[in-house]
């Protein structure tokens, strides 16, 4: 069942704090570790940002269960269907598919230096940073921050357009300003995906689909001579 449109309310002191942890806390280590450390990805920074984003999420379940006294549901989480699983994941593989025809006929590319690092790390971190990217960001910016949003603006439309934005400009400090383009396709697709059903689990197993194909599929596959 999709969720009816959101009557406009006001946002509690709860909900405030809450919107803090989704959508500005996660633009702020990225920007703290430019000023100290220089734009030059490592594997020791993306490990720790694994770290910083379960401590972040931590707190953002708190706000909702403890503070705003809410139920998940008010998030998105729905109870697994048999076509829950299913549909993330050929959402995810549809997404995948329509980003790359859109990147390519936008002439616009990925930062393959960037995917190159990722893929190098060890099997363990790289499947712990698809599940991480697929529950975080779904969660924060899709679950919580366009719900979120949309009860305050009284317009899902206006709430998917703030967090497509933050989601976007988020990933800045990774791929750099030349390649925020591919990152706003897939951010748009999903953004549409999670207003159709408005079902959390489904985003973050297409989120993760997306991740794994490119972190885990495709380094196996080129270790074995597939590709």
């Amino acid at each position: 069942m999709v969720a009816a449109p959101t009557s406009r309310q006001g946002i509690s002191r709860a909900t405030l704090v809450g919107l803090f942890l989704a959508l500005i806390v996660p633009l702020l280590p990225p920007v703290v570790d430019s000023i100290f450390y220089g734009m030059e990805q490592t594997s020791a920074r993306i490990e720790w940002g694994i770290v910083v984003h379960w401590v972040n999420l931590t707190a953002l379940m708190a706000v909702v269960i403890l503070a705003e006294r809410q139920p998940l549901a008010s998030i998105g989480l729905r109870a697994l269907r048999w076509w829950t699983i299913p549909l993330g994941l050929l959402a995810g593989l549809a997404i995948m598919a329509l980003s790359g025809v859109l990147v390519r006929m936008l002439g616009a590319s990925s930062d393959v230096h960037f995917v190159a690092l990722l893929q190098a790390l060890p099997f363990s971190t790289r499947l712990l940073l698809v599940v991480t990217a697929g529950v975080f960001e779904e969660t924060l910016y899709r679950g919580y921050g366009l719900e979120r949003l949309a009860s305050a603006f009284g317009s899902k439309w206006v709430a998917g357009a703030v967090t497509v934005t933050l989601f976007t400009l988020g990933h800045i400090s990774a791929v750099g300003l030349a390649h925020l383009l591919p990152v706003f396709i897939v951010s748009l697709f999903v953004t549409l995906l999670y207003l159709w059903r408005r079902d959390l689990v489904v985003n973050v197993i297409a989120h993760a689909t997306i991740d794994g194909v490119g972190l885990l599929l495709i380094p196996i596959l080129a270790h074995h001579g597939a590709l």
